[in-house]
């Protein structure tokens, strides 16, 4: 009975099997060195010695008992597990991953996104007080657009989206102050996911200024918004869009 129970070393981790496990497949590199086909080394205790991943093993050990993969869900080290399955040569193993990959990939959802961009152009630029001129749009695909309320898109919309096909991409010039800051907040209590922020400058000066040459500043801000929506979720108006868009196609 004691012959049959294998100690392994792995990368400094210790596993205590059964031979009869590692001889799952015994074509395999772990099937090979229990068999005594492979020369082995050991550590100071005398046990088999594998430098590889002493973390990623405990996957490859429980799918040898098993002959399932099972990984958390939030399993991220699938390259690290798929790189150690190919190591030891387990070729069952190799498909399961391949499997649970494409499984993953799978569930993934349709990814959409969305840009606001704040330009605003002045003689300091940094805030929109009375002498500068601020200008925000957002862009995005139309049935997108359409899935955001009110708050985010305005009332006012129907005139500059009605022309436009579902799919199309266009762009609304948004309204108010400070709009970037509230729309934002929208769209994070929304699930959207701000993906990136940017911020470029220039600056030259206004020839037609009544009191001579005036220095003009311009900053435009970019920020990247995006959301998954799920393989079978269906992106529908906001019911608060509904009637106005009903009127719009009389």
């Amino acid at each position: 009975m004691t012959e049959s129970v294998m100690t392994l070393n792995v990368g400094g981790t210790v596993y205590t099997t059964t031979r009869a496990t590692l001889l799952k497949y015994p074509a395999s590199m772990l099937g090979s060195l229990a068999s005594h086909d492979l020369p082995s080394t050991r550590d100071k205790d005398g046990h088999l010695f594998i430098d590889r991943d002493g973390g990623a093993f405990k996957h490859v050990l429980n799918f040898l008992r098993s002959s399932q993969l099972c990984v958390p869900a939030d399993f991220t080290d699938l390259d690290l597990l798929a790189a150690e399955a190919d190591f030891y040569q387990i070729s069952p193993l190799i498909d399961a991953i391949k499997e649970y990959r494409e499984g993953i990939l799978g569930r993934k959802g349709r990814l959409y996104y969305l840009e606001i961009i704040e330009v605003r152009t002045g003689s300091t630029a940094t805030m929109p007080t009375s002498n500068s001129r601020v200008k925000t749009i957002l862009l995005g695909r139309k049935d997108v657009l359409l899935t955001l309320p009110p708050a985010v898109i305005g009332t006012d919309f129907i005139e500059r989206l009605c022309c436009r096909e579902p799919l199309e991409y266009t762009e609304l010039e948004l309204f108010g102050s400070p709009v970037r800051l509230r729309v934002g907040e929208e769209l994070a209590n929304l699930g959207w996911t701000l993906v990136s922020s940017n911020l470029s400058t220039s600056s030259g000066f206004d020839n037609k200024s009544q009191v001579g040459m005036s220095l003009i500043i311009e900053h435009t801000f970019r920020d990247r918004w995006c959301r998954e929506f799920g393989l079978d979720e269906p992106i529908k108006a906001n019911p608060n869009h509904t009637m106005m868009l009903e009127e719009a196609s009389v």
